[in-house]
């Protein structure tokens, strides 16, 4: 199952009837090789939308937003194809437009001919889902979808393929992290990882992931799995924690796994493949603090001498055992703003961890002596590539106030429910006009203590596919 946590596109900036002016069309035919609609583009206008009843006017800032596609992949307003297939075909544009659409071009403000017109669609989407671009103009072009129409013009069609995929790869987690702004269905995705400690000598920790689904304004189906069930680029990870004890030593073994071969797939010959990566240091133990789909956040308590150390690993080169140190996160100028802390870490300049404070992940560091240890925040924003979706709608104080029992909160992104810890437990609440409702719509039991360890949204059509993956059995 692929992962993209692909959330199609928006737009929209309504101005009265300025909506696309009487321009003539140019079209060129595709070279060979090359993506039809190969380049930088971006989202000039608003033309159309099916769904009177929608508020366009939140779309607004999508206006002036850029869109990428290269022979390899794609991203769009807030959507992001890895492996990209284009389909192109030539049509009259008035009778392509009625036929398909019902629309009159001339509504459109532009001349009737001969265009191309270009699906972009995931490889492994069998041609189910697509997006739909209409060259209008040597450089111009409608896009469609759900509905939707946009003007988009094109800014650069002379860039280097290799460069522009590196765009695409550099812009995908910011895009990926808007809500869906066109999904008409309500249908959104909550996956959330926790740990709780287990009363044993050796402190040990259980991790637990629950999956919520959202659909229509509703409250669909809550799914619980055991472990941290992780969503990667194209593939879902299990990760677990194994101890392995033998005479005098106790080590924790941190072990990513595919998660019932999701993916990691090969789409022409659809052979499946299994890759275990692990992580152990000898006579330590340890715990997951963080994780995402880039990073995971450890803590490691060394059994000889009692000391605690933080550290974050990129999860593709684990086995490296290279932890990351505080200057691949901070600036030079945030370095220099905090010397006293910063001088704290000399020693050990990796032991910096990510945490929950007042709904939110920050990144702290720690001073370690022996057991003790003194931890201190590195008053930093993380960046997308660490975390995706790193929003709270609601402050904390306000969520607090309506039950001082919270611990941890989060909104989802169409502000209508709010997933609350309080004690051992998780609820759920409706919001309505801004208000969260007095009564819970879900509650469980999770354990004492437990602690928000990953968090990950996804809606639309992606919502239903993680669904899939995640309801049934292995």
């Amino acid at each position: 199952m692929i992962k993209k946590l692909i959330l199609f596109f928006a737009l929209i900036f309504l101005t009265g009837c300025s909506f696309i002016t009487q321009r003539g069309t140019n079209i060129e035919t595709p070279e060979i090789g090359i993506s039809p609609i190969y380049g930088r583009w971006t989202i000039t206008k608003f033309i159309y939308n099916k769904n009177s009843e929608q508020d366009n006017f939140k779309f607004k800032d999508i206006i002036g937003e850029e869109i990428l596609f290269s022979n390899d992949s794609a991203v769009l307003a807030n959507d992001y194809i890895k492996d990209v297939k284009y389909k192109t075909k030539y049509v009259k544009l008035s009778d392509y437009l009625y036929k398909k659409f019902n629309i009159d071009y001339k509504e459109l403000g532009i001349e009737d001919s001969g265009v191309y017109s270009t699906y972009v669609m995931d490889k492994d989407s069998k041609d189910k889902s697509y997006y739909e671009i209409i060259k209008v103009g040597k450089d111009r072009a409608l896009l469609f979808d759900n509905g939707i129409i946009l003007e988009i013009e094109l800014l650069d069609d002379k860039i280097e393929n290799e460069n522009l995929n590196e765009y695409i790869l550099a812009k995908k987690d910011e895009v990926l992290t808007r809500g869906n702004l066109f999904d008409q269905s309500g249908d959104k995705g909550f996956l959330i990882a926790f740990k709780t400690k287990v009363d044993t000598n050796i402190p040990s920790w259980n991790y637990k992931t629950l999956y919520i689904k959202f659909s229509n304004l509703k409250l669909e189906n809550v799914y619980e799995l055991n472990n941290i069930i992780l969503p990667r680029d194209n593939s879902f990870s299990e990760i677990s924690v194994q101890r392995e004890s033998k005479s005098n030593e106790t080590t924790d073994k941190l072990i990513v796994k595919d998660y019932k071969n999701t993916s990691l797939k090969n789409s022409e010959a659809e052979i499946l493949k299994t890759e275990t990566e692990e992580l152990k240091f000898d006579n330590n133990i340890m715990t997951i603090d963080f994780i995402t789909n880039n990073f995971v956040n450890i803590e490691k308590l060394n059994l000889d001498d009692n000391s605690r150390k933080l550290r974050i690993y990129r999860l593709k080169d684990l086995e490296e055992k290279k932890p990351l140190r505080y200057s691949e996160f901070l600036s030079q100028e945030l370095i220099n703003s905090q010397e006293e802390k910063i001088d704290l870490l000399k020693k050990d300049p990796a032991n910096i961890g990510i945490y929950r404070d007042n709904g939110f992940w920050k990144l702290k560091g720690r001073e370690s002596a022996g057991e003790s240890v003194n931890d201190f925040d590195l008053n930093l924003v993380l960046p997308y590539e660490v975390n995706n979706y790193n929003r709270l709608n609601i402050p904390m104080a306000d969520i607090r106030n309506f039950n001082s029992n919270v611990k941890d909160g989060f909104v989802s992104p169409d502000n209508n429910f709010l997933i609350t810890l309080e004690n051992n437990m998780i609820k759920i609440y409706n919001i309505k006009g801004g208000s969260i409702e007095p009564q819970t719509i879900f509650e469980r039991e999770i354990g004492n203590d437990a602690t928000t360890i990953m968090t990950e949204w996804a809606t639309g059509k992606y919502a239903n596919d993680w669904q899939e993956v995640l309801s049934t059995n292995k």
